[in-house]
């Protein structure tokens, strides 16, 4: 059976995301809320079905993927292309520290382009080792051959899943920012469109119940 549907989950709450600090490649854990909010949703994903789960090696991502992967009782992978976007040295600081530190750079950041000298990663780098990571895992699956459908579940970071799915769909990230990242443990789903330009199609983005209704119409 083909590749169904491509799940990827934002991680549970942190304590810098309720201070709006950048993380990036920080490696900081999930607060109690996080926990909490990994706890409400995975029973959500649970009934898309989940065959295959992908993390970030970041602990906040593993730890929000742990959940489901317990609840679904299949394997859990890690694969580092998942992680989140490099900020270089502003990571750890609020939006109003950057400003008033680098505020040349802020604006240019600000602005949707790509500000020098401070470490950034681009977001065409992090959404093509993001997709790199997508078709990796598909293409073992398709090449595995396991005889079901299979809905894998990539459980990442807000701005490095926006990017990814934006590669995904044909779209520089550098250049077009169509989508914002997914809130704390929501998710967002693509479906196969074999033989189409794009061959993926977004079916919900930034959503947090399971209505299954929505994802098993025949098309």
């Amino acid at each position: 059976m083909a590749i169904k549907r491509l799940i990827f989950w934002r991680h549970g709450q942190t304590d810098q995301n309720i201070q709006l600090r950048i993380q990036g490649s920080t490696d900081n854990p999930l607060n109690e809320a996080g926990v909490l909010q990994a706890q409400e949703v995975a029973p959500e994903l649970l009934k898309l079905r989940p065959t295959r789960i992908y993390t970030s090696h970041l602990q906040r991502a593993r730890a929000t993927a742990a959940v489901l992967q317990e609840l679904a009782g299949i394997p859990l992978e890690v694969d580092e292309r998942l992680s989140e976007r490099s900020y270089g040295v502003w990571e750890g600081l609020t939006n109003e520290e950057i400003k008033a530190g680098w505020y040349e750079q802020w604006h240019v950041w600000r602005s949707g382009a790509q500000p020098a000298g401070v470490g950034l990663e681009t977001r065409e780098h992090c959404g093509m080792r993001f997709r790199d990571a997508v078709l990796d895992a598909v293409a073992a699956v398709e090449k595995a051959d396991s005889g079901r459908e299979e809905n894998l579940v990539f459980v990442s970071h807000g701005g490095v899943s926006a990017n990814g799915i934006m590669s995904l769909l044909g779209m520089n990230p550098s250049t077009w920012v169509g989508f914002q990242g997914m809130d704390n443990c929501h998710w967002s789903v693509l479906v196969p469109r074999i033989g189409a330009n794009p061959p993926w199609r977004i079916s919900t983005y930034n959503r947090k119940y399971a209505d299954t209704a929505v994802f098993d119409r025949p098309w």
